[in-house]
């Protein structure tokens, strides 16, 4: 059976922003992640990953995806929030945990750039 154009370009989605996570942990391996720290970035490729695999991420889980310490998650999650690039949900299990869900905006902006990212890619630039 083939797969649907909408299948395949939400696989092409997946892939880049996957390569944009490991392109982000080598820089920051290779120069150190408190240098070239981008949280928000971070948490937003995290995001849409953990989203696309039907996941749920609470702020400790995005501060290990940003290599930042949690003070620094819960700040640029503020930020995110007050732009509008992200919401927060309680936990229906557990009234202490809080999900972080990206917006239709930012989930709309991230499927362009992978999709500008991707084909910049194949037309070699």
């Amino acid at each position: 059976m083939e797969r649907s154009d909408d299948s395949r370009r939400h696989e092409r989605r997946v892939e880049t922003c996957l390569n944009l996570i490991a392109n982000r942990h080598l820089v920051g391996r290779h120069i150190g992640f408190d240098l070239c720290a981008d949280p928000a970035w971070d948490m937003l490729l995290d995001l849409y990953i953990s989203e696309c695999r039907g996941r749920n991420i609470a702020i400790s889980s995005l501060a290990s995806a940003a290599n930042v310490p949690p003070t620094t998650a819960r700040s640029a999650i503020r930020i995110l929030r007050k732009r509008g690039w992200v919401s927060r949900e309680a936990d229906t299990l557990d009234g202490r945990r809080i999900y972080i869900r990206l917006t239709e905006m930012a989930r709309s902006a991230l499927v362009e750039i992978f999709d500008a990212v991707a084909d910049r890619a194949d037309t070699g630039l």
